[in-house]
Parts: structure tokens; sequence; C-alpha cells
């Protein structure tokens, strides 16, 4: 970085040209900023000849010198102080002009505004934003329209031609040249160049009080840099507006930021591009491609037509497009918007067919939603969907599979275990709608639903008041109703979908029933034969829902066993809410110890010890293990065996369910034993029993199957 001071004489008093970038905004002076640089020169004027005045900083950035061309420069800051000083020039020039000083106004011209032997714009030796080049050549070669009130170029002009019009009427030459003299001689700016830095964050950190600048801004201003001055209007006529305008609002779609795409677009390859360098990547890729601006240009065009689909699904050329785009949009999965544009190019190119892109659409929504209700972390998404890009080899389908598996894509059992309690509302909202909506779909209607005049209900209200409904869900639920509901409230379980959302309110179950009879949606149907609402109730309807969501949002069976990052609650059914002979109290530590000798069993793994939070999640995981490792007969034995007894009766026990809530319940108080997903696998085992109990079970087991002793250790 150069700093020096200099003259208005020094500055525009040579070969340089200084360019307004498209970042800036337009001239935006108005008559008070005028009058305030009138009266400082005013002042230099009767202050005598040594009275200077510092005008404030001019920050620029070099353009790369082509031999032949003077030296150009682009303005950061200052632009607005340095198109008003050549205005008033011109201004000055005018009048002497009409003062019949004719040499004098030829001087100012050919010294101060222009660049004698150039042609076109690179004659001015200020160039403004296109949108303010009309107005200001007008008034630079002297053309502009006489002395009038206004605003903007003109305005400023006018207003100085105004300025020097007695004072040169009266004192002539002499007055002209002290004018001029205080103008360019005592007037004077600290001129930085900057040469190397990120114009954006020199400008953001000079312009901290100012509107935002945006990288998309840069961008423009970069792309329009490499365009002639003089073919600028025309390239912005013929290939830019286009491409900018569509990014403007349309029908009940708002504005899409560019600044975003851009940086979905510059990571479309599977290379990361942190917040806040877009420009600067932009600038590397645009310069290694040598792609010309027009080229640029055509290639954004393409891009932005997939980022708008994605924006705006309803409006995607591709009907058969819509519903997946429209759920990609609802599950609010924006970060994963540069593995979808690679995706939908490689569609229109051709490389991938309408049902794999279909599928990958498909998984990436399962991916997410199994995830969130799993309690996953979403922070590494990110950079996660940009790195999948790169697994993309000549079949997305499959590879994005196998990248997803290895990221933690939750099972079938272990969702729908999750799902049956997972507060989906209110901070899953879109989730939740979108599944809602799809469930609703799922039922084959006849009729097309317009989902758009649907609210979410609560069956179960949110509020429970004191009036003569919220007597009877307390009744209904029983002397526990607050741990009750605050558990189930807002579980996807006990929302649906309705057109009477204010109507239904926090009325009680019967009322609520009879006004859901009245409606046309299947999710409705279910309460028909309902006699109560309750935690029961709820959490089945849940594990109902959960079985459909892994049908429409599948994920393969043949996967490695998923390992939650955050343990599963310790049991479904805690003695907080239910009484104690209903479920075995959970354990604070869990005390079972397993390890699985590998090399026992004929298989080439270490020893693998296991030793969970809870006894349940410990045996389950066990469980999980033999089914990954096992030959298809000790699969086929494993899910006849009796695994989890509750005597020392061997034909008294439970085998591993696909239905626990019918399998594992408890006859006597009609509700369900606890039980765990078996990972990677669609199994449940009953986990009902004391610690002694399990590891009695696993040693069984072992014997059973017919492994030597000692492979599979239980304490």
């Amino acid at each position: 970085m150069e700093a020096h001071v200099k003259t208005v004489r020094e500055i525009l008093h040579s070969g340089d040209q200084f360019l307004v970038p498209f970042f800036q905004r337009q001239y935006s002076w108005t008559k008070k900023e005028w009058q305030n640089l009138y009266s400082d020169i005013l002042s230099l004027i009767d202050g005598g000849d040594e009275a200077k005045h510092f005008l404030g900083p001019l920050v620029c950035t070099p353009f790369h010198h082509v031999p032949g061309d003077g030296p150009r420069y682009q303005l950061i800051d200052g632009q607005q102080r340095l198109t008003t000083l050549t205005l008033a020039l011109a201004a000055l020039r005018d009048v002497a002009r009409l003062n019949d000083l004719d040499d004098f106004a030829d001087e100012i011209h050919e010294d101060y505004l222009t660049h004698r032997r150039r042609q076109g714009l690179d004659r001015f030796k200020v160039i403004p934003r296109l949108e303010d080049r009309h107005s200001y050549e007008l008034a630079i070669e002297g053309t502009a329209p006489g002395v009038v009130a206004g605003t903007g170029i003109i305005g400023c002009h006018s207003f100085f031609k105004r300025a020097w019009k007695t004072p040169i009427a009266d004192g002539g030459d002499q007055v002209a040249r002290r004018i001029l003299d205080a103008l360019t001689a005592r007037l004077s700016l600290v001129a930085i160049t900057v040469d190397g830095e990120n114009p954006y964050e020199i400008f953001e950190s000079l312009n901290w009080k100012g509107l935002p600048l945006e990288e998309a801004d840069l961008i423009r201003n970069f792309l329009f840099m490499q365009v002639p001055p003089a073919d600028q209007a025309q390239f912005h006529e013929t290939h830019w507006k286009s491409y900018e305008s569509r990014f403007e609002a349309v029908g009940r779609y708002e504005k899409v930021p560019p600044t975003q795409f851009y940086r979905n677009y510059l990571m479309r390859e599977g290379h990361y591009c942190r917040n806040k360098t877009a420009y600067i990547e932009f600038k590397r890729q645009n310069l290694e491609r040598g792609l010309t601006t027009v080229e640029q240009v055509s290639d954004l065009q393409r891009f932005a037509t997939f980022e708008l689909w994605l924006q705006r699904p309803e409006l995607c050329e591709r009907e058969y497009l819509r519903d997946r785009l429209s759920e990609i949009q609802q599950l609010d999965i924006t970060t994963a918007h540069p593995l979808l544009l690679t995706l939908l190019h490689r569609h229109e190119c051709g490389y991938t067919r309408r049902e794999e892109l279909d599928e990958c659409l498909r998984d990436l929504a399962s991916f997410v939603i199994r995830r969130t209700v799993c309690g996953e972390q979403n922070r590494g998404y990110g950079r996660w969907f940009v790195e999948a890009i790169s697994t993309i080899k000549l079949h997305p389908g499959s590879e994005l599979r196998r990248y997803w598996l290895e990221k933690g894509w939750p099972d079938d059992a272990t969702f729908i275990s999750r799902l049956a309690e997972f507060h989906i509302y209110p901070g899953e909202r879109k989730k939740c709608r979108r599944i809602l909506e799809c469930l609703e779909k799922d039922h084959g209607h006849h009729e097309l639903v317009n989902f758009r005049d649907l609210q979410i209900e609560h069956v179960l209200p949110q509020t429970i008041e004191s009036d003569t409904s919220g007597l009877k869900w307390k009744e209904m639920l029983g002397a526990a109703w607050e741990q009750e509901h605050a558990r189930w409230v807002h579980t996807l379980g006990n929302l649906t979908l309705t057109g009477y959302n204010p109507e239904l309110g926090n009325n009680s179950f019967t009322d609520k029933q009879r006004m859901f009879a009245a409606s046309n949606l299947s999710l409705n149907a279910h309460f028909s034969a309902a006699t109560r609402w309750t935690g029961k109730e709820i959490r089945h309807r849940g594990i109902e829902f959960g079985r459909a969501i892994v049908r429409l949002w599948p994920r393969p069976a043949d996967g490695p066993i998923y390992v939650p990052s955050q343990a599963i609650s310790n049991d479904l059914f805690p003695e907080s809410v239910y009484p104690p002979e209903i479920v075995t109290p959970p354990r604070q530590h869990g005390g079972l110890q397993i390890v699985i000798h590998w090399s026992m069993l004929g298989i080439n793994e270490p020893d693998e010890p296991i030793r969970e939070r809870t006894d349940a999640l410990t045996h389950a995981k066990l469980m999980g293990r033999l089914f990954a490792k096992s030959s298809p007969q000790i699969v086929d034995q494993l899910k006849q065996i009796r695994v989890a007894r509750t005597s020392g009766n061997p034909e008294i026990g439970y085998r591993l369910s696909t239905d626990p809530e019918r399998d594992f319940l408890n006859p006597s108080t009609q509700h369900t034993f606890s039980y765990k997903p078996i990972p990677g696998t669609a199994l449940y085992l009953f986990t009902n029993t004391d610690h002694a109990k399990k590891v009695d079970d696993i040693k069984r087991l072992a014997r059973l199957l017919g492994f030597p002793p000692g492979s599979i250790e239980a304490v």
C-alpha cells in the first residue's frame, strides 16, 4: 500500500484514468455536499495564496498495466469527491466560454477532464458507473442542458455553473484563474494505492457505515472491467441485463440473492468456497479457465437456471422434477445446492438418467430427514455436500449412497424408534409439514389436495387450560398429565393437517373427533376409531408414521451398522409417566460388558469390546454386530431363537420382532414392554429384563448358535 498527499492538479493533470467500479453506488451527492465544496473553494480564494484544504482519501487499486495505455485505476473510495471536482471544473470551463475565455476553457478541458489523443470513453479521465455515463458525458463534453435545478450529475454541473456565473462575469480571466487555482492547486487528497488486496475487504473496512457490499457486486465489476469501456453498454444490454434480471422477485417468490448463487456455482466441482471469498475464487476460476466475459455469463446463465429451479420449484420447466425440488426446498437444505447444481447439470447434459436423478434427490431427503429425527448435527453439511460431489464418477446414485452411509445414515429401526418421541414441532416445522403432506399423498387420493390451504394441527393441544375442555384432557391423560403432555404434544404422532385450525383450538378430543370426521384428508380418518388420545395412542400413530416414512424415504438395508452419535433415550416409557411394573428402571451406568472374540468365530477381526450407556443398548449392539458379521445360516438362527427370556423356561421368552407394539405388548397393562432397535436391521430386541437375565441370555444364545466356549464373554 502506498499513500501520498496529492493536489487535484497532480491527480487529474496526468495520464491516469479512474474508473468507478460497478459495486459502487451511483452518483449520490446532493446540494448539501455541493454547497460544502463551494464554501471550501471560496475560503481558499479569500484566505490568500498559502491557504490549503484537505478533502479526504482517494483509495484505488491499479489494473494490470498494458504497454501503450496510460495507467488505469478503479476507485474504491472517493468517487463522489473526484466526480464532483471534475463536474465543477467542467462548469468552470463552460462559464469561461460564455465569457469568451476560450483558451482558458480549452486548458481546463484538455488538462483536467480528457485525454486529448484518446477516443470514446477512454478519453475521459474519470469514468463513472454505467448508469451515470450518459449524463456525465454530456457535462464533460459541454453539451449538457443549460442551468437547471436538479439532482445527480446534471444537477451538480448546473449548481456550479450558477456558482461561477456572477464572479467570472464580474472579474473575467483573473477571477476564473483564481477559482481554478483554488480548485486544483490548493485542494488536496490522500491518494492511497492498494495493490494485491481483496477490494471487497478494503471497501468493507472503509464503508462500515454505508450500505453493505455484496460479493455479487464485485463479481459484476470484475466481469465488466474485462470489457472495454466503449463496449460495456452493449455488453450490459446484450448479455448481462437478461442474466441479472432473472434473480429479481417474480410472483410469490422473493428476490434471490446472487451472492449465495455464486458460492454454490463455485463449489459445483467439489471444492469448498469459504464465506466472503467468493470474489477471489470467482476471479481465480475465471482466469484459470480462460473464459471470455460472454462465455462466463453463458455458463452463469446455465447454472442460474438450476439455482432458480431450486429456489422456485413450481417454475421449473421440467415438470417431472417439480415435486422432488419442492421437497428439497421444504426440507430447507440450501447447503446442498452445490451438489444439486452438479446433479441437475449432469442430467441436462444426458449423463444421468431421470430415474437415477430422482433416486439421488430422494436419498438426499432421506439422509437429512433421518439424521434430523435421530438428533444428528447438521453443522458439517456445508462441507459434506460439497465433498460428496468429488465422489461422483459414473453412477451418482450408488456413489452418493455409499457416501451418505459412511457419514451416518440412520437405519429403519433406529429412525422409527426415535421418531416416536422426537419433538419435530416447532423446530423442524418445514420438514414436519413436508412429511405430513407426503403421508397424506401416500394414501392415493383421487382428488388433488390443495395443501396451501391447510395448517398443522396439534390433536393434543399445545396448551391445556382449566376450562371444561382442559379438564377433559387432564382426566384423559391421568395424574401425570403435565409430563405426558410435555412428552408427546410436539411429536409427529400428535400432528395432522387441517383447514379448521382456528376452530379446533384447544377443544376436547371428542369435539375434535367430530370435526376430523368431516375432513376429506386420509390422515384424519385415523381418529374416528380412537376412544382416547394419550401417550400410548400418539406413540402408536408415530410408529405407524415411521414405518410409512422409511418406505417413502428408504435407506439401503445392506448398509453398515448405524451408530447414533447421541444415545437413544433409555426407555420409551419412563417411571415418571407410567407405573414401575411396566418397565425395568434404567441403570445409571451400563454395567453389562461384552467382548466378542472374532478370531474364535473364524472371522479375521480383532477382539471387540462392547459397553454402551445402558445394558439394553449394549445387548442390542451385540445383536447388530452378529447380524453384520455372521453367515446367512447364523442370521436365520438368530431370527428363530427366543433371545430374551422372562423365566427359566426356555419356551417362555421373546424372539426378535419387526412389530414390537404387537409382539412386546404387556397384556395386563396394555402398554408395550421396553425394547431397542437392533442397529443395521429392521428388527427389535425385547429388553425388559434385568442385568443378570441379559448375561444369562447372551451366554445361552452363544451355546445355541454353536459358538466355541468363551467366544462371547458377558459379565
